[in-house]
This record gives structure tokens, C-alpha cells and sequence, in this order.
């Protein structure tokens, strides 16, 4: 596989007696191209099981993975490809967001049947009615926002 380093990167040693990779000084330049495959190495780090994920390049020299990219391919003759991405709405039900609007309706219609100066029976209708219309709302805008996402593979 063939990377580039996009930002200087140093190169690490193993270190046996902690379980983990020391750097070593030896720094490699942006821009630099090499071959090599990313690797996952079982550790330690500050004592408790970690799982490293560095590049080894052709040569035995060992990087972080964050500090390269793969080259772009661009005949695409040799490039995996990338899955499918399907986004659900979630499997619970919530009706938080739906309680929400019902009180803000309510507390609207009450608001706006006192400015009136309607009378309680009338302020009752009011509050309903607004219950009612911040119920819906929720529940129209929660059911809006939680479609079905695909990301189609690359």
C-alpha cells in the first residue's frame, strides 16, 4: 500500500520491557512517499491493554498511522472499497420532544388567552388547543428529522 506522510512524522521503536513504542528521533518529512501496511500491535499504555495502530513501512520502520494518508488512486485498480453506510432512526421511541411541545403550546395558548382577557373557560380552550398544536409540531418535526440516511459506497 502506498502512503504519504502529510505531516512529519517520527519514527518509533518498540519497547519491550513497557510493551509500547518509543520515538527515536528519526523524523521523516511531509511529502515523503512509502510502501508499506498499517498494523495492529497489542500493547500496554499507562498500564492497562492497548491496541496500537502504526504503519510499518517496506523497510521495518514503524510510524503513527494519524500522520499519513493513502496516495489517491485514481485508475482505482487496486483500492478497496469503501461500505455501505445505512443510518436508522432509532429502535426506542421516545416522546420527550413531543412533552416539550405540548408545554410550550400550552403555555403559548395560556399566555395568549391572558393577554385577551378571555374568560377560564375560554383560557381552558386556549391551553388545549395550544397543547394540542405544540403536540403536532413536535411530533411532525421529530418524525422529519429521523429518516432512513444510506451513504452509498465509493
Amino acid at each position: 500500500m502506498k502512503v504519504i506522510v502529510f505531516e512529519d512524522a517520527e519514527v518509533l521503536a518498540p519497547n519491550q520491557g513497557h510493551k509500547n513504542f518509543s520515538k527515536t528521533g528519526e523524523v521523516i518529512k511531509e511529502g515523503t512517499e512509502l510502501e508499506g501496511e498499517p498494523v495492529i500491535v497489542e500493547g500496554m499504555r499507562r498500564g492497562e491493554p492497548f491496541q496500537y495502530k502504526i504503519f510499518k513501512t517496506n523497510d521495518n520502520k514503524f510510524l503513527f498511522i494519524k500522520k499519513i494518508k493513502q496516495m489517491e488512486n485514481y485508475n482505482n485498480a487496486d483500492a478497496a472499497q469503501t461500505p455501505t453506510t445505512v443510518n436508522f432512526k432509532p429502535v426506542e421511541k421516545s416522546n420527550r420532544q413531543e412533552f416539550i411541545g405540548a408545554i410550550a403550546g400550552a403555555a403559548a395558548g395560556f399566555l395568549y388567552a391572558r393577554y385577551k382577557k378571555f374568560d377560564k373557560a375560554k383560557i381552558t380552550a386556549w391551553v388545549i388547543g395550544g397543547a394540542a398544536v405544540g403536540y403536532g409540531a413536535a411530533y411532525w418535526m421529530d418524525k422529519k428529522n429521523n429518516k432512513v440516511v444510506i451513504a452509498p459506497s465509493k
